[in-house]
């Protein structure tokens, strides 16, 4: 009988053969080098290119899982999650590649203290630059998503006693524990998924990850930020494609999902008050604008807007 393997390596993506080939090439050439039993599951999120097929071809023992319809990030990983084999499971974007020694680090890392449920490595940008918004990261509260709201975030960073107080980062350069990690890569301990259930499917798309962190946090398990282990992450290049308008919109539902499920009546209300104020502001200038998108047409701004102007309808309603 074969051995399971060390860890299940899932993979979303959408739309994004050249950078899923050198995501998997990566997988692939980590374990190979640390010796790692590895399992890498594809799950292809109603790709149109009959990419993840082709690139499948090319590494043996790579499975794929196909959806005809895109189920957003939770819906689809929890799909790999369920057949996965392995005693841990690293969660990875389609748009992220392991730098050297990255996955040995972090397994051996989880593997020295049973209480840690979660490994994330510092992510960076394709020049080598620090990755914001992604690297060690507090839970959200209300002055740290105005300061990001007013685009105060980068000189607050640059001190930590204003980083700690009215940001949600945390030091990039600091090894321990940490409030959430990035879903764009997330290495797992299955028995902690196990007690806790996998990501919450009311989420489409962003703080799924902060939401699981949470919930792991709350049962007892810690969640530890390894700085030494390094991925590059090209940052959500398939869902750049949709415009700010949208893509805020989205934001916007998963970020009161969140604060209702995980903070008082109070912070929920007056985030949703602001939400609702900041989507009204919004619709005209993006409709208008199209906030500078280079080549969008008038009837993919109107698209956008009847999109958010139906998501503002879903906040107004409270359903997420």
């Amino acid at each position: 009988m074969t051995a399971p393997p060390d860890v299940s390596i899932c993979i979303l993506t959408r739309n994004q053969p050249e950078l899923l080939r050198q995501c998997v090439a990566s997988c692939v050439a980590e374990a190979a080098r640390d010796g790692f039993r590895a399992e890498l599951i594809i799950i292809d999120n109603a790709s149109t290119d009959g990419g993840p097929q082709r690139v499948a071809s090319l590494f043996p023992n790579v499975q794929v899982i196909r959806s005809e319809k895109n189920l957003g990030f939770a819906v689809a990983n929890n799909q790999a999650i369920r057949v996965s084999r392995g005693r841990a499971v690293l969660v990875l974007n389609d748009d992220a590649v392991l730098r050297e020694g990255s996955l040995a680090m972090m397994l051996h890392k989880l593997d020295s203290d049973p209480r840690i449920a979660a490994v994330g490595p510092k992510l960076l940008n394709p020049d080598g630059s620090l990755q914001r918004g992604f690297t060690n990261r507090r839970f959200p509260h209300l002055r740290g998503l105005l300061c990001g709201f007013l685009g105060l975030n980068p000189p607050l960073e640059k001190h930590a006693l204003t980083r700690d107080l009215l940001t949600h980062s945390k030091d990039p350069n600091r090894s321990g524990e940490t409030d959430h990690l990035a879903g764009a890569c997330l290495l797992l301990r299955c028995k902690a998924l196990d007690a806790v259930g996998l990501f919450h499917q009311g989420f489409y798309f962003f703080f799924e990850d902060t939401d699981l962190c949470y919930r792991l946090q709350e049962a007892g398990w810690e969640i530890f930020y390894l700085s030494e282990a390094q991925v590059t992450h090209y940052g959500s290049a398939s869902f750049k494609r949709i415009l700010r308008f949208e893509r805020d919109a989205i934001y916007f539902k998963s970020l009161l999902c969140f604060f209702r499920r995980h903070s008082n009546s109070l912070r929920y209300y007056l985030l949703k008050t602001g939400v609702t104020l900041a989507l009204l502001l919004e619709a005209p200038l993006a409709l208008l604008f199209g906030f500078r998108a280079r080549g969008s047409s008038w009837a993919e701004r109107r698209q956008s807007a009847r999109v958010s102007l139906g998501s503002l309808r879903s906040i107004v309603l409270g359903r997420y």
